[in-house]
C-alpha cells in the first residue's frame, strides 16, 4: 500500500508545533486513475438510487462554497422577510479526515448506502494496511499503520467522508433544525417568531450537544 507524508496544515502556524501538520497520502499516479473509476461509479450509482446527501455542498457536481452561501442566505432573508427571527451555529471540525473509523465506515456503506459483496470488500481492500512514517533530513521512522482515517489527498477520500456524517441531517431535523454542510463545516440553523426566540435557542443547543455526542460515538471532534 502507499506511504503518507507530513504537510503543515497552513502556512502561518508554528511549523515546529506537529499538530499543525497532516499526513497526506502519497499516491501513485495509476492508483489516482483507479480511484476515479470508482468515483465515478459509485456516485452514478448514489445517484440513481438519490442517496447522495441532500445538505451536503462539497464535492458534488453543481455545488460549491458559494451554493452553499446562497442557500443559507436565502433561507435568512425569507425568513426575515416572515418577520421571523434565525439562529445560526457554525461547527468545524478538527481534524475530521484523520479519524474516520474504518469498520464504521464499511458498516454504513453497506447499511445505509447498499454496497455488498465484492464491492464491498474492495473498499475494506483499500482502507486496509495503509502505513505512514516520517522523513526528515534523510532520516526515515519506523512505519505507522493506518487504523482509522480516509486518505488525504485521495480522490476517494472526501466522497467516503461525506458518506460517513451523511445522518447528521436527519439528527438535526429530529430537532426541528436544518443543517446544510461543505465538506467537514456544518451549519446550523433555525427560524422563529420573536417571542419564541427563548425556546428555540433551547432546541438549537439541544441539537448541538446530541450532534457532539454523535460525534464522539463516530470517533470525529
Amino acid at each position: 500500500m502507499p506511504l503518507s507524508f507530513l504537510y503543515r496544515k497552513k502556512g502561518a502556524v508554528d511549523g515546529t508545533q506537529l499538530k499543525n501538520y497532516r499526513p497526506v497520502s502519497n499516491l501513485p499516479f495509476l492508483a489516482k486513475l483507479l480511484e476515479r473509476v470508482v468515483q465515478t461509479q459509485l456516485q452514478s450509482y448514489l445517484i440513481a438510487h438519490d442517496a447522495m446527501p441532500k445538505h451536503q455542498s462539497a464535492y458534488r457536481r453543481g455545488h460549491s462554497t458559494e451554493t452553499a452561501l446562497i442557500k443559507i442566505f436565502n433561507d435568512l432573508l425569507q425568513a426575515a422577510d416572515k418577520g421571523q427571527v434565525s439562529a445560526l451555529c457554525l461547527l468545524d471540525l478538527t481534524a475530521a479526515f484523520d479519524t474516520v473509523d474504518h469498520e464504521v465506515l464499511i458498516s454504513r456503506l453497506e447499511r445505509r448506502f447498499g454496497l455488498k459483496g465484492s464491492c464491498l470488500l474492495w473498499f475494506q481492500s483499500y482502507l486496509s494496511q495503509r502505513t505512514y512514517c516520517v522523513v526528515l533530513r534523510g532520516v526515515c521512522s519506523k512505519m505507522i499503520q493506518v487504523l482509522c482515517s480516509v486518505p488525504q489527498g485521495s480522490v476517494l477520500g472526501p466522497l467516503l467522508f461525506i458518506l460517513y456524517t451523511e445522518e447528521l441531517a436527519d439528527l438535526a431535523a429530529k430537532h426541528g433544525v436544518f443543517l446544510h454542510a461543505f465538506a467537514d463545516d456544518n451549519q446550523l440553523y433555525l427560524h422563529c417568531k420573536t417571542e419564541e426566540a427563548q425556546s428555540a435557542s433551547a432546541a438549537l443547543e439541544r441539537c448541538v450537544e446530541a450532534i457532539s455526542c454523535w460525534m464522539s460515538a463516530n470517533r470525529l471532534n
